[in-house]
């Protein structure tokens, strides 16, 4: 079967995808009472805030321009994905989860009212250091950056070694 290969990130791509929708929904819920929930002595902190801009808060209130670029970013990475046909399984992967978190985004900047993406996760030391606050799709876009950093690490290192 021609398509087999595409199963298992078609599932990675659901599953990110509900996952983040269903953590934002809970996050909306249940942490609108709280002002924040610690674990770990608050290294992990679920604490709801919304992002009205991009990336680590970038261009607050620019919640339409995200929205555009984010649909037009997710397009490329489809076609990118369909284009690179011949790819091993973790570049398939890797582009599982930057889809489908970034379709959590999209489509939490589509919710009617909603006045921006709903971020929840909290790591670091108060007065040290504390991460920007993010959601699940946040983090399956960096995990398949990553993983996608390693792919193209492992090609080069391959490649410097045929041509050696």
């Amino acid at each position: 079967m021609k398509y087999k290969k595409h199963i298992v990130p078609i599932l990675i791509t659901a599953v990110t995808l509900f996952v983040d929708l269903y953590s934002k929904h809970l996050a909306v819920m249940h942490l609108s009472n709280f002002k924040k929930i610690d674990f770990f002595n608050g290294f992990i902190r679920f604490d709801l805030t919304y992002n009205r801009g991009g990336v680590f808060g970038i261009l607050q209130g620019y919640k339409n321009l995200f929205l555009v670029v984010s649909l037009i970013v997710l397009g490329l990475m489809v076609a990118y994905y369909l284009y690179e046909s011949a790819m091993p399984d973790l570049f398939r992967y890797s582009m599982a989860l930057i889809i489908g978190g970034a379709a959590g985004n999209i489509i939490d900047r589509l919710i009617p009212g909603r006045v921006g993406v709903v971020d929840f996760i909290s790591v670091g030391i108060d007065n040290v250091f504390r991460w920007y606050t993010f959601n699940i799709a946040d983090a399956a876009i960096v995990m398949g950056a990553v993983m996608l950093g390693i792919l193209i690490y492992r090609e080069e290192k391959n490649k410097g070694k045929e041509a050696a």
